[in-house]
């Protein structure tokens, strides 16, 4: 599908949720009745511009993460002590189908270097909403990012507005390089909906425990879900480049890619 001109013409809602496999003893340990503190934001470092809390420590809805200024998620921690993302990070691509162009951002391996600066349109204790366009006037991508306190899970919107006189065909991606807890021991899947990583390693104090990045509402045109066994981020324009089918014992990273014209709520 095209994406017309000079409207926001699509609406991506990724939703980062933490699968948890939790056996009867960690059940019992956490019997405290769920709770939910919000944690205003904390400057930390260049790359944890703007920290979040959600939930209480003693439960499995806890979530800690960082936003940068450009956007990117560039930790998570759910539950408590327990993070989740690895080396490469999270990020995001923009594919325009013709006249092919890629836009990219990843934590670890940089942008593209055809974006201008980030803007911060607006932040509060739980939300946090950021502007950016293209360097060539084509694409503004605005992002909102959120926690989910119920159940441990972040949610981004990604808007797109298309500035161009004429419709066009373009990809949305999500990517993001999941290591829950560091012990590089996965199983993985994806479907259309969604990709999931988590360890396969349970012992006394680590039981299973991941990441599953899904679609949160509707879509009209292309969608897929897709997990790799290696951790540099793909192009948006080949976003099923190192795909992998389910994995067991690999590196694994999860994205979601997009097109067409519609809306996620």
């Amino acid at each position: 599908m095209k994406l017309t001109p000079g409207t926001v013409v699509a609406a991506v809602v990724l939703i980062l949720t933490l699968v948890p496999f939790l056996n009867g003893q960690e059940n019992g340990s956490n019997s405290t009745e769920p709770g939910t503190q919000i944690v205003p934001e904390v400057r930390i470092s260049p790359s944890c511009a703007h920290q979040f809390t959600s939930g209480k420590t003693d439960n499995f809805a806890y979530l800690q993460y960082c936003v940068a200024d450009d956007g990117l998620i560039t930790s998570i921690e759910t539950p408590f002590g327990h993070p989740q993302l690895g080396s490469q990070g999270e990020g995001y691509g923009l594919c325009q189908e013709s006249p092919a162009v890629e836009y990219h951002d990843f934590f670890a391996a940089g942008d593209s270097g055809n974006w201008n600066s980030p803007q911060v349109v607006s932040i509060s204790a739980t939300s946090i909403k950021i502007s950016r366009s293209t360097s060539d006037g084509n694409w503004t991508l605005l992002q909102t990012t959120s926690a989910v306190p119920a159940t441990g899970s972040l949610k981004v919107v990604m808007a797109l507005t298309n500035h161009q006189a004429v419709p066009k065909v373009v990809y949305l991606m999500r990517f993001a390089h999941v290591d829950p807890d560091g012990f590089h021991n996965y199983v993985s899947g994806a479907s259309l909906q969604s990709a999931f990583t988590w360890n396969a390693y349970a012992g006394k104090y680590f039981i299973y425990r991941g990441l599953q990045l899904a679609n949160a509402g509707l879509w009209s045109g292309y969608q897929q879900a897709f997990i790799q066994d290696a951790i540099t981020p793909p192009n948006a324009c080949a976003f099923a480049l190192w795909s992998h089918p389910a994995d067991r014992h690999h590196i694994a990273d999860v994205r979601l890619c997009r097109h067409g014209s519609g809306a996620w709520n």
